[in-house]
């Protein structure tokens, strides 16, 4: 099996932008801005044309989007990958759903004492509990951190982080979350994809990437 060190280092465009986010993101986090402030920081940037982009991109993130990954994975008669993807799913959503009943951290709506100072897309439905931390960033995270270890083409590594960066982006903007919510989803989401994938690359004695074809996942 291949050692965490070597698996990053196969997939140096998609983690190396995820170290720096990880390390830069706790940074700003303890030296820089509040929790309040890092928010409204990145919140307070917007433009109509991004209400619209950001309302799309958000769903990056959705678990239907997952889902239809793992369809094309089955249609694509790949079952082991497909049971791969699958555990990671099935993971990633017990350990959020566990993490944000049992902690029902307010949502920036509900947090702050005067919500006019928080910019809202009209026609996107705001939540108020169970913050911590962000489903949508974790799925996202999760997804195309397995998508850049099975794939061929590792450059595409950095297409599937920046992706990962716009939905976590988009749940902030869009008022969904704080900073620290999308932090903490996108470590849960890429250290289970990581995991997961290992464990199956240990029980089969080699990837997946080994053995999928670069055109089944839209590569070349």
């Amino acid at each position: 099996m291949k050692t965490i060190v070597t698996l990053f280092g196969k997939n140096a465009w998609f983690f190396v932008p995820f170290l720096l986010w990880v390390v830069t993101g706790a940074i700003l986090q303890i030296f820089f801005f509040t929790h309040e402030e890092l928010f409204l920081a990145i919140n307070s940037f917007h433009a109509p044309w991004a209400d619209v982009v950001m309302s799309w991109l958000t769903y990056v993130g959705d678990g239907i989007t997952f889902a239809i990954m793992l369809v094309v994975i089955l249609a694509l008669r790949k079952f082991r990958m497909f049971l791969n993807a699958g555990c990671i799913l099935l993971l990633v959503t017990i350990l959020i759903q566990t993490a944000k009943h049992y902690f029902n951290a307010p949502r920036p709506i509900k947090y702050f004492e005067d919500p006019a100072i928080i910019h809202t897309v009209k026609w996107v439905t705001v939540h108020g509990g169970c913050s911590f931390p962000s489903g949508h960033t974790t799925t996202a995270f999760a997804m195309f951190c397995f998508l850049s270890l099975i794939s061929r083409n590792k450059l595409m590594g950095l297409v599937f982080i920046m992706l990962a960066f716009c939905a976590a982006w988009s749940r902030i903007y869009l008022a969904q979350h704080f900073f620290i919510d999308v932090y903490v989803g996108s470590i849960i989401g890429t250290c289970s994809s990581i995991l997961l994938y290992m464990v199956f690359d240990k029980r089969k004695g080699n990837t997946p990437a080994e053995i999928i074809p670069e055109a089944a996942i839209g590569l070349s």
